[in-house]
C-alpha cells in the first residue's frame, strides 16, 4: 500500500493529519484545493519557506510523571564502519525532504514557484540485504484562480453562505530514480565498472528526466455566523495523471498520479485565538486500499506566538508545534506514514521543520 505520494505537502497540514482539502491557508494551498483562495482575501507574499524532512530518530516518553525526550538507543553512539552501520540502519527507513515554495496570492489569485526533493532508502533482510532508493525532484510553476459565488461571509455581512470553484494550472521537471538492489548480487558492481561518469552511473542505475503539465479543480462551500465558519471542500488534483515526455534515461518517468480528496472544517475565530477541527477522505479513487487508511483527522488552535497541531494519518499520530514571533514562523513536528502493503503493517515516523522569513500579509482595502 505505502503511503500516496502527492506533489507537495504543507508542514502545518502534515501536524493537522494532512486533514487539509477543507483547511489549505497557508502558501501551500494550490497543493491541495484551488477553490480555497476564494476566501483569501488582500494580498500575501511568502518570499522563503522552506520544509525539511527527516526520520524521527527519538524517543519521545510524554507522560507527565517522567517526561522525557531524547536521541533514541538505536542512533545513540552510531557507529563509523560500514558493517555496524548497516545493522543499525537495517529496516528502519531513511528519508529526506528538502522544499520551497515561493508564493504570491492576489485575492482570489494564487501562484507558486516550488522545489520539491524527496530521498528515501531503504535496507531490508539481515540475511540477503537489499537495497531500495527512490529519488525524486520536481521543479516547476503552479497557478490557480478561485470564482466566488455569493456573499456570505464576505464583507460587513458576516454570515451566510459563498461557494467556490477554483482551477489549477501546473508545468514542471521531474527527475529521479526507483529501484532496489542486491547488495550481494553483481548488478550495482557491474554498473559502476562499465560506467565511465556518475551521468552514466545515474542512467544505468534509473535515471530518467522529463516534463509536463497538469490541471486542477476544486469546489468549496462555506456557510458563515459571526465567528463561526463551516467548510466542505472537494478538490481533483493531477486530473488524468499528469504525465511527462521523457528527456533523458532508459526508462520512462513516472505519473504525478491523479487524487481526489473531500475535506470538511469547522473553524471558530475569536481574535487573539482560534481554532479549527477538520477531517478528509483521501485519495478516493485508489480502490486497492483499505477505506480506513483513507481518514484523516485534524486539529490546530493559534494563540498569540504559540499554534499547537494535533492529527491523525492512516492510523498514525502527528502533532507538533509552531512559534511565530516578528518576522520569523517556526514549526517543528512529528508524524506518520504507511510504509507497508497493509493498514498500519509498517510505520515510517517522520520529523518535518518548516521556518518562514519575511512573511507579508496586507488585508484587502
Amino acid at each position: 500500500m505505502g503511503t500516496f505520494s502527492y506533489l507537495g505537502r504543507s508542514a502545518e497540514g502534515l501536524l493537522m493529519g494532512d486533514a487539509y482539502t477543507a483547511v489549505a491557508d497557508d502558501e501551500m494551498t494550490l497543493f491541495y484545493n484551488p477553490a480555497a483562495l476564494g476566501r483569501h482575501t488582500g494580498v500575501t507574499i511568502v518570499p522563503l519557506k522552506p520544509n525539511i524532512g527527516l526520520p524521527d530518530v527519538l524517543d519521545k516518553e510524554l507522560s507527565l510523571s517522567n517526561p522525557r525526550v531524547g536521541i533514541s538507543d538505536r542512533f545513540s553512539n552510531f557507529p563509523s564502519d560500514p558493517a555496524p552501520i548497516a545493522d543499525k540502519v537495517i529496516g528502519f527507513p531513511i528519508y529526506l525532504e528538502v522544499g520551497a515554495a515561493p508564493t504570491v496570492k492576489v485575492m482570489n489569485f494564487g501562484f507558486n514557484f516550488f522545489a520539491i526533493s524527496k530521498t528515501s532508502m531503504d535496507l531490508q533482510n539481515a540475511i540477503h540485504p537489499v537495497l531500495d532508493i527512490s529519488y525524486r525532484l520536481d521543479r516547476g510553476i503552479i497557478a490557480g484562480y478561485a470564482f466566488n459565488f455569493g456573499n456570505g461571509g464576505k464583507g460587513a455581512n458576516k454570515s451566510g453562505h459563498n461557494s467556490s470553484l477554483g482551477l489549477g494550472f501546473k508545468t514542471m521537471n521531474r527527475q529521479g530514480l526507483e529501484n532496489n538492489f542486491d547488495l550481494f548480487g553483481t548488478s550495482l558492481l557491474e554498473i559502476i565498472q562499465n560506467s565511465d561518469s556518475y551521468k552514466t552511473i545515474r542512467k544505468n542505475l534509473g535515471y530518467s528526466k522529463g516534463s509536463g503539465f497538469g490541471f486542477d479543480l476544486g469546489f468549496e462551500h462555506n456557510y458563515v455566523s459571526g465567528p463561526t465558519r463551516y467548510t466542505l471542500g472537494l478538490s481533483y488534483l493531477d486530473i488524468g495523471d499528469t504525465s511527462f515526455s521523457k528527456d533523458e534515461g532508459l526508462v520512462e518517468v513516472p505519473d504525478q498520479e491523479q487524487s481526489m480528496n473531500l475535506g470538511l472544517s469547522f473553524n471558530q475565530d475569536f481574535g487573539l485565538f482560534d481554532y479549527t477541527l477538520a477531517m478528509d477522505y483521501g485519495n478516493m479513487l485508489d480502490a486497492s486500499t483499505p477505506a480506513i487508511s483513507k481518514l484523516k483527522l485534524g486539529g490546530r488552535a493559534r494563540f498569540p506566538i504559540l499554534d499547537v497541531y494535533l492529527g491523525y494519518n492512516g492510523g498514525y499520530a502527528s502533532w507538533g508545534l509552531g512559534l511565530s514571533a516578528f518576522f520569523v514562523d517556526l514549526k517543528v513536528g512529528f508524524y506518520g506514514v504507511e510504509l507497508g502493503r497493509k493498514f498500519r503493517q509498517e510505520e515510517g515516523k517522520r520529523t518535518v521543520i518548516s521556518i518562514s522569513l519575511a512573511e507579508i500579509a496586507l488585508d484587502a482595502f
